[in-house]
């Protein structure tokens, strides 16, 4: 018989975290699951990789990941507001007269708990699993601010078939609320699915490319998955 795969398995936890996908200038959302692009992110940050890397964009191929919601959070709104003097659009030019103060809104995800489960071939998983044990820059949850309550890195393991294996039967965090939506980029049957705008970065851009995923929730304590959207 075959051995199981080696996976990944991380923990996102902290007060806030936002994995923003559609934010467009002053207004930065958060998506209700972490983005692969967040995902990379976070690992290229363990891993001291500076942002235009090639090794980065390369990641994106080489990673399959699933997300679940073990608790969803509660969304909110922060408002911001940045002075400067002055503050420049977004080709150099100050801004027009009164314009030195900006205004944001940014939502954030209050008490969330992700698992995410990563699988990819032996080598980089083991490249990845001492990089999260002995990072090289701190992670954070989606912007810099946000810190992880707990370590991000919960287990190397081989216990399970594959991603959906490990999404229905991996225990839940504490105070895991049901039912728990979640996200797997392996292709599934009987299964809704979507695009998500996530992906690997178009080259020279931060445009970032469409993803195709299968979702699904876990209707049950007892981990029995349904085909639900």
């Amino acid at each position: 018989m075959a051995a199981y795969p080696t996976l990944l398995i991380l923990r996102l936890e902290g007060a806030l975290q936002p994995w923003g996908e559609n934010s467009k200038w002053d207004a930065r959302d958060t998506a209700a699951l972490p983005t692969k692009s967040g995902i990379v992110g976070l690992l290229a940050c363990a891993l001291g990789w500076e942002r235009g890397d090639a090794r980065i964009a390369a990641l994106y191929d080489t990673i399959q990941i699933a997300v679940r919601a073990d608790r969803p959070g509660v969304r909110m709104t922060d408002y911001h507001t940045v002075t400067g003097h002055p503050l420049r659009n977004a080709l150099g030019k100050p801004r027009s007269p009164g314009g030195d103060t900006l205004v944001s809104h940014r939502q954030y995800l209050q008490d969330a708990s992700f698992l995410v489960v990563l699988q990819a071939e032996e080598e980089t998983v083991r490249m990845l699993e001492h990089a999260l044990r002995h990072p090289v820059w701190c992670v954070y949850l989606g912007r810099k601010s946000c810190v992880p309550s707990r370590p991000v890195l919960e287990a190397a393991t081989d216990q399970y078939v594959d991603l959906m294996d490990a999404v229905r039967h991996y225990p839940a965090a504490d105070r895991a609320q049901y039912p728990m939506q979640y996200e797997c980029e392996q292709e599934q049957l009987h299964l809704a699915t979507l695009h998500r705008q996530d992906g690997k970065p178009e080259e020279g851009s931060r445009q970032f490319a469409r993803r195709r995923v299968w979702r699904g929730v876990i209707s049950r304590r007892e981990n029995d998955v349904s085909d639900e959207d």
